[in-house]
């Protein structure tokens, strides 16, 4: 190391020629007695290496200018203090390295920290602190740098402090203030600070040097490379696990969970993590056997003993004994890293989680008073780190790991291209984005950081919204779709939706990115998720291409019901639209190859038809039956077709040839045979790709459902069909036309073009499997009410009467999952009580026309939530005899009683225990597919309120409920509204139609049959639904168990059921949950759909030509309610 000679630098007699030789000098650090500078640099006012050996061989001017620096006084000073302390040698890093040359840098750097710690002192220099005395406390002139002095916030200070056997502090003026062994309490304290500035650039340092000053520390040497950023840290890491056994370098937590590489990116991810320490094989084993045993993992029996608890389990036994056997013999392997290109070869124990059979637990050989863990993802041949909050209780496995510690930049970022102009034909509007905002229409997400973006999309005056999340999770992109239900006050804040919304799809990301269907070239696909109480779709369409990519299309669209989703995904084809098309479309095959702009499209030839741009109409083998022209309807409607927004694109033709000496002269190469053709003076006309023309294409979507569109064409002055060899086919006229390949133009011909259909003129196609389904539920409800008088004798009539009503019972029992529900509240007899509730006189009366449909549906049944809840029986309260309650309650008492005796003995009996729970969640998830699952909650809220009340009497609030309980059910006039809209749907034959009365009559069948289920979620905005459980039977189930002495064991039967209720019911009973909902609402989706067509009808009638509905491209478009409105182009 290069060394100032203290003599030297002080004496202002020196000669110059002597002065190079004697002012730095080469010498061993380890036998050479010399002491250290540590400080914070300042800005432009140092003096470095080349300045100090060359100070006396510079102008006077130049000389007086170094000598004046704030940096040339700090070597002065320094040199002072060691000369008076006896040191006849200092190192000062800012002169004494020659940083010109990289490898002497190098060098230093990599032996820095030996050069501290050989030092007989090191002078720690304060520049920022004025008092005689060492700061005790933080300070506000400190603010900066977190309320302590500037020195502690350099990156290289943590080796700087621990290395030297002595520091000694100066304060700004070289008054010593302390030295380390004194100063030792304080220095913890501001250490502990120092994590939080690294997670912050230092300024006026590079990010390297969060890495290169933690080197010695470490005893590691490795190359410096400046610029390689956040890698030097994950360099760092790999040399230490090289030169270590020890797995507590990957138990680090940040802040933000990330997933990717097992290595941290940053020092701060370190922080809090400063009490693990390694533990080896035979310690390992007793911490991992004690981790089992803690987190209860295998169900182990226990049985207490005074303060212990002994294992009654001898498959328990044998398992930890294994565990023990095989741990013993990796012993070596538990010690030993092996780092290639795979990754870090390890052998943990792992324990498989729930969530996903690639999803770890792995336990690391290190302790902070319990075993560290990592969440790790297999990503192939090798595992990724995660974050995931479960727990399993399999046994650890050994295995032998690949852990990821590179982070391929292609697999960190992706870009989202959103587009969403077309959901604002609806009056939906972006609204806001969790959980932070992104300008344009793109957005990039990193699996590591940032990993999942929300949107919500807003009607106001309809008060309707939905939340598209783009998400990036291990390496996958996926998109889900979240509905809200409509709010009925008006000044509701739609970012509780929002946030909610990103919580759950936060949760649920690996499930949503395993759910992404499979890449498939040419295709894209679509998420179709019906609104609720409207006849509005969200439709997500996802395609991934161009660098692995992905854009997404969010469109609102009218629905009118039994469709899919909303979670499955379908596949459309939809090409990327190489040609410039003005959205997504999904283009039709044609035979004839050209390049318009050096992008390759296929066209169709105009055989036996003329065809122009923008022409739509019925496409059906090979012919295109026009029944109409986008600029034709423009014009019709008062809009201004010759805008420049709407101005077709010329482009440049290309083929696969030229005519050899006819440059004008291009072929379109076709595909089977040798029927290409030759174009003189080829164009291409394209319909313009902008904003305008796709919210155009939107506003007839509706009108044009199904159409096609013929997007391009091809101009020309002449054409005639070559060989392959360029050469004119024989055709006996070198002009092979015909008239209806000719333009409206003369001299213009018109033989190619391309036809498509827009993705938002594609009609949504019912679910097959859902109607069907549908209809069951009608026909199991007209049997259940007797609507359907059978043919015969009386006897044959009751006898198949109650085979059909016994078989509807059970069906509607097992919908409502009440094989379970009943072990939790009692036997249900609506099902079997219902036929009676029902007027048969009213039901045989002759079906009504649509006067009586619309005066039902304008003055619908009194059937309120409390009347429905009454008569159901399931928390009924009419005076009854106590033997009718005994005896619906006397099966399912005990039962409850037994099992909440064996929920309260997990100490005791540890086996009855974990049976007991495994019986109560697989109950409740049978329930929770079914439309019991609304009423789960509300039964756990119940007894857990009910165990808190017994716990805390005086903390207790139950209020008596103030329902009227004597108020009746009109079931007739239901009954009655049912029939009627089914002979609605048996009369109709347009589709749409009886898709929306299918959904209506489905809906309230189902209400009717199960009104009480289906409308707790209304109830709940009416009344405390706690409050109603316990105002009725569940009371009496309640005190039951309260007398028994089994709260405890309810409590545990609550949080089973709370940990379980959560269990997603799947699409098919999401689908019917909703139009259920719907139906108890009020909502007829049959009205709706006809209110839109006559919007529809009266927007496009010539009546109204006089004020368009398609405003100008210059105006700005308006919200709309449900009926869709044109806006704006």
């Amino acid at each position: 190391m290069k060394l100032l000679n203290v003599e030297v630098v002080l004496d202002k007699a020196i000669h110059p020629a002597e002065y190079k030789s004697k002012v730095l000098v080469e010498l061993d650090d380890k036998s050479t007695d010399y002491a250290i500078l540590s400080h914070r640099w300042g800005t432009d006012s140092e003096v470095s290496y080349e300045e100090m050996v060359g100070l006396m061989k510079m102008e006077e001017q130049e000389r007086e200018e170094v000598g004046n620096r704030y940096g040339y006084e700090k070597i002065i000073k320094s040199c002072e203090q060691a000369k008076e302390d006896g040191y006849k040698w200092l190192w000062i890093d800012t002169c004494c390295i020659d940083k010109r040359s990289s490898a002497e840098l190098s060098e230093a750097i990599n032996a820095m920290y030996r050069w501290y710690q050989n030092a007989q002192v090191c002078y720690a220099y304060l520049n920022d602190v004025d008092e005689s005395v060492f700061p005790t406390k933080q300070d506000e002139k400190w603010v900066k740098s977190s309320y302590w002095p500037e020195w502690f916030k350099r990156g290289w200070t943590l080796q700087e402090l621990i290395a030297p056997k002595q520091v000694e502090f100066f304060n700004k003026d070289w008054v010593p203030i302390g030295n380390k062994q004194r100063l030792a309490p304080t220095l913890t304290d501001i250490t502990k600070f120092r994590a939080m500035f690294w997670r912050m650039a230092w300024p006026g340092s590079v990010s390297e040097d969060r890495a290169y000053s933690l080197m010695g520390l470490f005893g590691v040497k490795m190359p410096m490379l400046y610029g390689e950023g956040q890698n030097a840290f994950r360099r760092l890491q790999l040399e230490i696990i090289k030169g270590t056994g020890d797995h507590s370098i990957f138990a680090w937590d940040p802040r933000v969970p990330r997933t990717g590489s097992v290595l941290a990116e940053d020092p701060s991810d370190f922080w809090g993590c400063g009490r693990f320490r390694k533990v080896e094989p035979g310690e390992f084993i007793d911490k991992l056997v004690k981790y089992i045993e803690e987190n209860k993992i295998g169900n182990p029996w226990y049985i207490r003993r005074n303060y212990s608890r002994i294992s009654t389990n001898p498959l328990h036994w044998c398992r930890l004994a294994w565990l023990r056997w095989r741990a013993r013999s990796l012993s070596q392997q538990l010690r030993t890293f092996t780092v290639s290109n795979a990754g870090i070869q390890v052998c943990l124990p792992v324990i498989p989680l729930p969530d996903s059979p690639s999803h770890f637990r792995a336990i690391l050989p290190c302790t902070c008073g319990g075993l560290a863990t990592v969440d790790l993802v297999s990503s192939g041949t090798s595992f990724d780190r995660i974050h995931i909050n479960s727990t399993s209780a399999t046994y650890p496995e050994f295995k032998t790991l690949h852990l990821t510690h590179h982070q391929d930049v292609n697999e960190k970022r992706r870009e989202f291209t959103l587009d969403d102009k077309s959901a604002s034909h609806y009056g939906f509007t972006r609204c806001g984005t969790y959980p932070r905002g992104f300008k344009g229409n793109a957005v990039t997400l990193s699996s590591l950081t940032d990993g999942l973006i929300v949107m919500v999309y807003a009607n106001k005056n309809a008060r309707s919204r939905f939340a598209v999340g783009l998400g990036y999770y291990l390496g996958q992109g996926w998109v889900h779709v979240v509905c809200d239900e409509p709010s009925s006050a008006q000044d509701d804040d739609w970012t509780v939706f929002g946030w909610r919304a990103y919580d759950q799809m936060w949760e649920a990301r690996a499930k949503h990115a395993q759910s992404m269907p499979k890449r498939e070239r040419g295709h894209h696909f679509t998420k179709h998720a019906h609104l609720p109480r409207s006849i509005w779709a969200a439709r997500v369409v996802w395609g991934r291409w161009e660098m692995d990519d992905f854009k997404v299309m969010v469109d609102v669209e009218q629905c009118p019901g039994c469709c899919d989703g909303p979670c499955r995904w379908t596949t459309t084809d939809s090409d990327r639209g190489d040609i410039g098309v003005p959205g997504l479309m999904k283009m039709v095959w044609g035979s004839y190859s050209l390049e318009l702009d050096r992008l390759e499209a296929r066209f169709k030839r105009c055989s036996g038809q003329q065809v122009a741009l923008g022409d739509y109409g019925d496409y059906s083998d090979g012919v295109l039956i026009r029944t109409g022209n986008i600029f034709e309807d423009m014009r019709t409607h008062g809009i201004d077709s010759e805008h420049s927004t709407y101005c077709p694109v010329a482009s440049r033709v290309d083929g696969r040839w030229r005519r050899r000496n006819q440059d004008n002269v291009t072929v379109a190469w076709h595909a089977i045979g040798d029927r290409h053709l030759a174009l003189r003076q080829p164009k291409g006309i394209s319909l313009p790709a902008n904003d305008s023309t796709v919210l155009l294409l939107k506003a007839l979507s509706i009108r044009l459902a199904g159409k096609h569109l013929v997007t391009t064409i091809i101009q020309c002055s002449e054409f005639y069909e070559v060989d392959k060899d360029g050469k004119r086919s024989d055709s006996g006229d070198d002009l092979v036309l015909d008239s209806a390949e000719s333009s409206t133009e003369a001299g213009i011909l018109t033989p190619l073009y391309t036809i498509a259909t827009p993705q938002v003129w594609r009609r949504y196609l019912a679910c097959a499997q859902r109607r069907e389904r549908f209809k069951s539920i009608r026909e199991y409800f007209y049997a259940l009410v007797n609507m359907r008088q059978l043919a015969g004798t009386e006897a044959h009539r009751e006898s198949a009467n109650k085979r059909k009503k016994d078989r509807a019972i059970k069906f509607f029992s097992d919908l409502c999952g009440l094989k379970y529900l009943r072990n939790y509240i009692g036997e249900i007899t609506l099902f079997e009580r219902l036929p009676s509730m029902i007027e048969t006189d009213s039901l045989s009366e002759s079906s009504v026309g649509t006067a009586e449909e619309d005066s039902l549906l304008a003055h619908p049944p009194k059937l309120t939530c409390t009347n429905w809840v009454m008569i159901c029986n399931l928390f009924n309260r009419r005076q009854q005899s106590n033997a009718d309650e005994d005896s619906r309650l006397e099966v399912m008492l005990p039962l409850l009683r037994r099992r909440c005796q064996n929920l309260r003995t997990e100490h005791d009996a540890p086996r009855p225990y974990a049976d007991e729970k495994k019986k109560v969640v697989r109950e409740v998830e049978s329930i929770s597919q079914t439309l019991g699952s609304n009423l789960l909650k509300y039964i756990a809220d119940t007894f857990f309120k009910a165990y808190l009340e017994h716990e805390h009497p005086a903390e207790s609030t139950r209020q008596a409920s103030n329902i009227d309980y004597d108020r009746e059910l009109d079931t007739p006039s239901m009954v009655q509204e049912i029939k009627t809209l089914q002979a609605k749907l048996n009369e109709t034959v347009d589709e749409d139609e009886q898709r929306a009365l299918e959904e209506d009559v489905t809906g309230k069948a189902r209400t009717a049959s199960s009104c009480y289920l289906s409308m707790l979620r209304t109830v709940h905005s009416l009344l405390d639904p706690v409050a109603l459980l316990t105002s009725s039977d569940m009371v009496q189930v309640v005190d039951y168990l309260r007398r028994e002495a089994n709260m405890r064991g309810l409590w545990e039967m609550s949080v089973a059921i709370l940990s379980t209720v959560d269990t997603d019911p799947g699409d098919d009973q999401t689908h019917l949950q909703r139009i259920m909902h719907d139906a108890g609402a009020g909502t007829s989706k049959h009205q709706l759909l006809l209110a839109a067509r006559a919007a529809e009808q009266t927007k496009w009638s010539g009546t109204n030509r006089g004020a368009p509905a398609i405003d100008n491209p210059s105006t700005t478009p308006s919200t709309s309610s449900q009926t869709p409105s044109m806006r704006a182009v």
